[in-house]
């Protein structure tokens, strides 16, 4: 990670640990109070919410299945993903805390948590895990690219690239578009994490950059269950005015038609 990573996590590690620390909730995606530690009632929908949502959110409240890789600091594991294309998925996610980082498991405690969201182009960095651990948190970073960063390769039952033809092609079924598993694969990694005894289920956040950014806006509008979420260059409108204008524009006016359709049921912001 550079040093302009390393200085974003400063600013939204000071936010984050405000919050966490405040009695106060900070609500996403629904008006009442959070759900407190230990509970295991499903993520609640937000009667904001359209009925074309295409997540099943009673089903991504719970924690799926997963299995440990390797490591002791940083622990690597593959949890169940989403179906794609009629195939099932893994995921794989780097784990840490405070305990593994010192290889002492009696600091892991009623430890708050947060989900680490890459960008574009970006992977799950253990990097990233082992900062926040070292701040006192349970974090897990995941790759939303179907990908396995620890042996350089991808996955042979990994979910969609994250390519623009994943994102913007018209015609695409929504469930088998990039965002629509990225989403419910950072919601998965919430429901995992707040599953595992040392965290506290009542004291959750998300961070992501640039498209992790983006996907953090569309999580925290979803998932009630975090305390915070703080996106980082994430925003919508892309058809208006971003990089990938010329995707729009290449396409016949039928095709951003039906392209646009299918991105307001998961762009953060829309028309």
């Amino acid at each position: 990670m550079g040093n302009e990573m390393k200085n974003q996590n400063r600013v939204v590690s000071g936010l984050i640990a405000l919050v966490m620390a405040s009695s106060t909730w900070v609500g996403m995606a629904a008006d009442d109070a959070p759900i407190h530690a230990g509970d295991t009632a499903p993520i609640r929908r937000a009667a904001s919410l359209p009925d074309t949502t295409p997540w099943n959110l009673e089903v991504l409240s719970n924690p799926p299945e997963y299995k440990w890789a390797e490591g002791k600091e940083i622990r690597s594991l593959y949890y169940k993903g989403e179906p794609y294309r009629g195939k099932p998925t893994r995921v794989l996610a780097y784990y840490a805390t405070p305990g593994s980082l010192a290889g002492d498991p009696s600091k892991d405690k009623n430890l708050a948590a947060i989900v680490l969201v890459h960008g574009g182009g970006g992977k799950a960095y253990p990097e990233w895990v082992k900062l926040w651990a070292s701040r006192g948190y349970a974090a897990i970073a995941m790759d939303l690219s179907g990908n396995d960063p620890q042996k350089n390769q991808r996955l042979p039952d990994g979910g969609p690239r994250q390519r623009d033809r994943d994102k913007f092609a018209a015609g695409l079924p929504n469930t088998d578009m990039w965002t629509y598993h990225a989403v419910a694969n950072v919601i998965r990694a919430h429901s995992l994490i707040r599953h595992f005894p040392e965290v506290d289920g009542e004291r959750t956040a998300i961070t992501g950059i640039s498209w992790g950014g983006y996907l953090t806006c569309i999580v925290a509008g979803l998932d009630n269950r975090f305390n915070v979420a703080a996106p980082v260059y994430g925003c919508g409108f892309l058809h208006k005015n971003s990089f990938w204008l010329g995707s729009f524009a290449g396409m016949s006016a039928e095709d951003e038609r039906n392209a646009l359709v299918s991105s307001r049921l998961i762009f953060p912001a829309r028309d």
